[in-house]
């Protein structure tokens, strides 16, 4: 989110191209990181109910700027809510069949409407919009049923600058065209009309649309296979044309761009990506289109394999080149000369299988954007993506490199020199565990570095020769790198005095010291969310100078409020007022007199009114204990003096000074040993019954060996396992009892006595078995009684080790198990001791195995 914001430097830094290319391509840059979120149709938390009108259930943001209404049985018709001054309205899944006159005229102040989504929606009357006069974006998309629009269907809508009609049932252009007349849409400039059946396009198609300002037109998986050379004359203000993804061969996209030109339209953009070019762009098309004023051509989604250097011809014009997914394993050294693309400043070969960047491969002299990523090679190139030496020695102007989703190992450095105008440099998502001395010395103006989702600290520590030469860098990326901690001693944000983001979410930090922080002066915003945090004793912010706007510890283990963390929140507060965004959510806050009261006691006394207001208004809830579960830390310390938390100060101090600190010892030893006796009162009982078998062990083992031999077991084996793994159980129970060698298992389902106490059945059949089975699974390592029984067998298996012949535990494992269910137990024996694990394909062997062990010491 944070590096969608800084995207606009790459185009503020391209310093050799105009106005218009910042314009018109800032949402290419946008695309190729990562895009910004739209928290407001992400986030609604507010539920409005629903309207009894339309049975429609609405929510909408906390501002009310965009309300979203929907009901996939209950909402028949459209919903009549006061909106206020909402910004847009959504209606989606809803079982509307038609929206008539009058429906929307109390919704005249919307600037955005989206009617998406409604599986039974076949009508719009004329005139439902005669009250929207202020709307400028319209979208009626997935609407399977509607495959007609009326001549007048969209008057009122005087300053609609945006129609997005997309998925609906549409079949023929030239009914719904006249609902798009200028008079009828004087201010339109967008329309979508993608996704449709519409198969082909006449000549006199859009003549109702003569004289519109229509500016882009798109036209995507249409099932175009035929466009009339002069059917987009009409349209003298298109400036895009978007036809991905049809059936349209050469010839017919010759014609028409040709006719386009005789008729003076003065196309900035075409798409092309997607239409079945094989081997070669078309070059009758290419030539075509270096004679036109087209800046941007999309040839995403083909297919070229080889780009050569006689595939394009010299195109004066075109300034960016998409040629993403189009399968390439090669690019000869100057397919992109700029001899033959002299104003080029954006290529984007993303997706393709091209194995590293060889010196040979690609020209980039003219570039400021240079997009390699997702370049996963082919099954006969190398394993990881190679980068030569001197690979960029040209590229002077190149402003931002795309190098993420690629299988680069390690870099070095010489692998970036000659980018010293490097602003972004991306290397998300890969695979780099090595980081040369020095590698990034050379891009002495690079600002944005993202180096998230790396193995980075898998094999070294991060130190300050690596990231030398950064002195200008604003933004730093390391997030899911795998940090434990820095190294103080040698501070790598020494060599960043000027970083003003940095990004360390999800990766394993314990703690941050001051002596970390101390160089990033300027620093704003600080991400250590999802980490392993917890809370600090000393002021951190405070003591290093720190003073970031934004915040972040999301989802860490703070657990209460130290003095620390408290002067450090007073210290950022005092300093930016209500403008500093402070985030502790997902913590696990403990919400009693012991964690608070102190803290709540400081803040009466010390805290400032902003603090006060800080922890009255935050949304911070509490984890612990069960009656405070997911309530907000705020309310807990509000009512502090309805909890009794005085009274057991004041007991508390009192006690203290009466008792004698022998007397606190003793009754405090013989407490912890009640509780333990209780606690674990199964266990030592199972201990004594333990005792008495192994007692006189040394006077009569050989004795006691031979009994053990001839000892007869009731059952073959106790099988240990949790209710999810029942039909395991009964499957077991099929091939072990039902078949020769006819064996006998105890199942507690179906063995144990009625009226008997559990823990008390367990121990008997247990001992009553010549086998303990443990059935392992992910609901086996979370049950609490599965995970007794673990223990009950492994006790079981060492204290009994008197010259039994087997060993009486057999694992069977039956799927994945997380890590985090895994008792200490779990993990010894499924580290040491071999396990049979249950498949599906093998379930014949797996059986035939298992009977074996079973039968082999019977």
């Amino acid at each position: 989110m944070v590096f969608a914001r800084y995207l606009w430097l790459l185009l503020y830094y391209a310093q050799y191209a105009g106005t218009q290319l910042m314009k018109d391509y800032e949402d290419i840059t946008l695309s190729i990181l990562s895009p910004p979120v739209d928290e407001a149709s992400l986030a609604l938390p507010f539920n409005m109910g629903q309207d009894r009108t339309s049975g429609c259930f609405c929510r909408s943001t906390s501002r009310k700027d965009l309300v979203v209404c929907f009901g996939n049985y209950e909402c028949a018709k459209f919903p009549k809510i006061n909106i206020g001054v909402c910004d847009t309205l959504v209606v989606r899944t809803t079982v509307i069949s038609q929206i008539t006159v009058g429906d929307l005229d109390q919704y005249f102040g919307l600037r955005a409407l989206k009617i998406d989504g409604n599986s039974r929606l076949h009508t719009l009357q004329p005139g439902i919009f005669r009250n929207l006069s202020n709307l400028e974006e319209l979208s009626v998309s997935y609407n399977t049923q509607l495959h007609y629009l009326q001549t007048h269907t969209f008057t009122g809508l005087v300053k609609l600058k945006s129609l997005i009609l997309v998925n609906n049932r549409f079949e023929k252009l030239t009914e719904i065209v006249p609902a798009f007349k200028p008079n009828t849409l004087p201010s339109l400039t967008l329309l979508d009309l993608s996704e449709n059946n519409f198969e082909n396009i006449n000549e006199n198609t859009f003549l109702p649309m003569n004289g519109s300002k229509l500016e882009i037109l798109n036209l995507n998986l249409c099932r175009l296979d035929y466009i009339h050379p002069n059917s987009f004359s009409k349209l003298k203000k298109l400036k895009e044309l978007h036809i991905r993804e049809n059936d349209l061969n050469a010839p017919s996209i010759y014609n028409f761009l040709l006719k386009m030109i005789d008729s003076g339209i003065n196309l900035g953009y075409l798409d092309l990506s997607g239409m079945g070019f094989r081997k070669q762009p078309p070059m009758k098309i290419m030539e075509m289109i270096a004679n036109t004023t087209i800046r941007r051509l999309n040839l995403a989604d083909n297919q070229f394999e080889l780009i050569t250097d006689d595939d394009f011809p010299y195109m004066p014009n075109i300034e960016v080149l998409d040629l993403r997914r189009v399968f390439a394993i090669a690019v000869s050294p100057y397919a992109f000369n700029p001899d033959r693309f002299p104003k080029l400043r954006i290529l984007l070969l993303s997706g393709n299988n091209l194995p590293g960047i060889n010196i040979y491969h690609i020209s980039c002299q003219q570039l400021l954007l240079l997009d390699l990523s997702s370049n996963k090679g082919t099954s006969s190139s190398s394993l990881y993506y190679e980068i030569d030496r001197g690979v960029f020695s040209f590229c002077r102007d190149l402003r931002f490199l795309n190098l993420a989703y690629n299988r680069i190992k390690h870099i070095y450095n010489y692998t970036f020199i000659g980018l010293e105008n490097l602003r972004i440099l991306n290397m998300e998502n890969g695979t780099l565990f090595h980081i040369g001395l020095g590698t990034f010395k050379p891009m002495k103006h690079l600002e944005i570095l993202n180096l998230g989702n790396n193995p980075l600290v898998s094999s070294e520590n991060l130190t300050s020769s690596q990231f030398e030469g950064l002195n200008e860098l604003k933004m730093l990326i390391l997030r899911n790198c795998g940090i434990k901690r820095f190294n103080d001693d040698d501070n790598m944000f020494e060599m960043m005095p000027n970083l003003t983001h940095l990004i360390l979410t999800n990766n394993q930090l314990f703690y941050i010291t001051v002596e970390t922080l101390k160089p990033l002066k300027f620093l704003k915003v600080l991400d250590l969310s999802q980490n392993l945090l917890v809370s600090w004793w000393q002021p951190i912010f405070l003591a290093s100078g720190i003073q970031p706007t934004k915040l972040y510890l999301m989802n860490n283990k703070i657990s209460h409020f130290s003095l620390g963390m408290i002067q450090d929140l007073n210290y950022l507060l005092e300093k930016y007022n209500a403008s500093v965004e402070i985030d502790l959510m997902d913590n696990l806050f403990i919400c009693d007199c012991n964690s608070m009261y102190k803290i709540y006691t400081w803040l009466q006394v010390n805290g400032s009114d902003i603090l006060k207001k800080y922890f009255a208004k935050s949304n911070i809830l509490c984890s612990s204990p069960d009656v405070w579960e997911d309530r907000r830390v705020a309310d807990f310390m509000s009512s502090i003096k309805n909890l009794r938390c005085f009274v057991y100060q004041k007991f508390s101090t009192a006690m203290l000074l009466v008792w004698t600190a022998p007397s606190l010892v003793t009754i405090a030893f013989l407490l912890i040993v009640i509780f333990l006796i209780y606690r674990y009162r199964i266990y030592i009982r199972y201990w004594l019954f333990l005792a008495k078998v192994a007692l006189g062990r040394s006077f009569i083992r050989r004795t006691l060996k031979a009994d053990n031999l001839n000892k007869a077991y009731k059952y073959d084996a106790f099988v240990s396992y949790c209710n999810d793994d029942r039909e395991f159980v009964l499957e077991m129970i099929s091939q072990l009892e039902s078949q020769p060698p006819y064996l006998k298992l105890c199942i507690y389902e179906r063995d144990f006595e009625i009226g008997t106490f559990i823990s008390e059945a367990i121990l008997r059949s247990i001992n009553e078995s010549r086998h303990i089975i443990l059935i392992i699974s992910n609901g086996f390592a979370k049950s609490q009684w599965c995970r007794w029984e673990t223990h009950l067998a492994e006790y079981h298996r060492l204290f009994l080790d008197d010259g039994t012949p087997h060993d009486p535990l057999v694992l069977i494992k039956t799927g994945e198990v997380e890590n985090k269910y895994l008792t200490t137990t779990l993990k010894y024996l499924l580290k040491t001791k071999i396990y049979h694990s249950w498949t599906e394909q093998n379930s014949d062997d797996f059986w035939k195995k298992l009977r074996n062990v079973l039968v082999k010491n019977k």
